[in-house]
């Protein structure tokens, strides 16, 4: 019906530039605590705008389901003001022939966040965790200031007597302790940091190096064109993530306890398991139940805030009840099916609210015209 496609249309467009506010919103306050990270640590741009791209599945779970609701509150305020539903609901259609349009842009926003949470959240996630590891353990450059002595790893202390624009180092002074039973000193006029096997290596110009063991005993001196030194860890430092998180695991891995460290963690990743399957639904469930509660009885434009008001309450019950349940679960992992309830539940109501019978509808119309 072309009623349907009109509402369809308007629903899907004002769910994606909800969403994307939403997203927006989000991306403004998490982004800070990336930007500043990459600022740190020195990092390109790029690296910001991959580590910003890849948390937005993360987002999504969020930002969808309550995008397609206030879309759907939205769409049918305006309709009902140009009385376009109410003609609708006059020429004899029933709630659930209305509803149509919320019900299949609930399942398409529920087909999304399925393959989101399956397929895209663990991959884009498992990009952001590894560069977040990389910037949070690699030599923080940027913090080298002139003038000023700086321990860029453990036991390995640096001095630059001035800094360029084009990132040349002037009058360096390097004091190196990596060495258990050796002490190096370098001065070099010139230097700057590349990247070399994954990690920052100086490369030194115009230098001397000397040697010089436990007991503070001279050893060799070296004068030096040009000289690399690798600036490296500790071997005891962390060189890899040791965990994956629970973000970017699978949901078999999540629901198996022999993934788990402990039993308390394998609550936890029990819980995030099942809140992963279920919290897709919530796409067809906010917007099945707030077609269903304006779509009830009597459509008139001075019960609109009422129903507003109901419709923003229900919301907000529903995702504490999955919130609430899905503690439980962290606590008891026998009590799982709590979490599929409290998602299921709204959809269920919601599809007994719409198949109600034309006569009690027309007598729950009538009270609501008396009060």
């Amino acid at each position: 019906m072309q009623f349907n496609l009109y509402i369809f249309n308007q629903l899907l467009r004002t769910t994606l530039a909800l969403t994307l506010v939403l997203v927006g919103i989000i991306w403004l306050f998490q982004t800070i605590r990336i930007l500043e990270l990459v600022v740190n640590r020195g990092a390109a741009v790029g690296d910001f705008l991959v580590m910003s791209v890849a948390s937005m599945p993360l987002w999504l779970m969020i930002a969808i389901p309550i995008s397609g609701f206030i879309a759907v509150n939205w769409v049918f305020s305006r309709i009902l003001a140009d009385r376009e539903l109410l003609v609708m609901q006059s020429i004899g259609l029933s709630p659930l022939q209305l509803a149509k349009a919320p019900i299949a842009l609930g399942v398409l926003l529920t087909a999304f966040l399925a393959v989101n949470t399956v397929y895209i959240l663990p991959t884009s996630f498992g990009v952001y965790k590894d560069l977040q590891f990389k910037l949070r353990n690699s030599i923080p450059t940027i913090l080298l200031r002139d003038g000023v002595f700086i321990e860029v790893v453990d036991d390995m202390t640096m001095f630059i007597g001035s800094r360029a624009d084009d990132d040349i180092m002037r009058d360096l002074f390097i004091h190196d302790a990596r060495i258990t039973d050796r002490i190096i000193t370098m001065t070099a006029q010139s230097g700057e940091f590349i990247e070399r096997d994954g990690g920052p290596t100086l490369i030194l110009q115009n230098g001397e190096r000397s040697e010089r063991n436990a007991e503070g005993q001279s050893g060799a001196v070296l004068l030096f064109d040009t000289h690399s030194v690798t600036i490296t860890r500790n071997s005891s430092q962390q060189t890899e993530r040791a965990t994956i998180d629970i973000n970017e695991d699978s949901i078999s891995n999540l629901l198996s306890p022999d993934a788990a460290q402990s039993p308390q963690y394998y609550l936890q990743r029990h819980a995030e398991g099942h809140y992963r399957i279920a919290s897709p639904w919530l796409g067809l469930g906010l917007t099945l139940l707030s077609a269903a509660i304006i779509l009830r009885g009597q459509i008139r434009r001075d019960l609109w805030t009422r129903r507003a008001s109901l419709n923003i309450g229900v919301c907000v019950l529903v995702i504490i009840a999955v919130v609430i349940s899905r503690g439980w679960v962290t606590n008891n992992a026998n009590l799982w099916p709590f979490i599929h309830l409290s998602v299921l539940a709204p959809i269920i109501i919601a599809f007994g609210l719409l198949r109600q019978p034309r006569e009690t509808i027309d007598a729950t119309g009538q009270n609501e015209a008396l009060t």
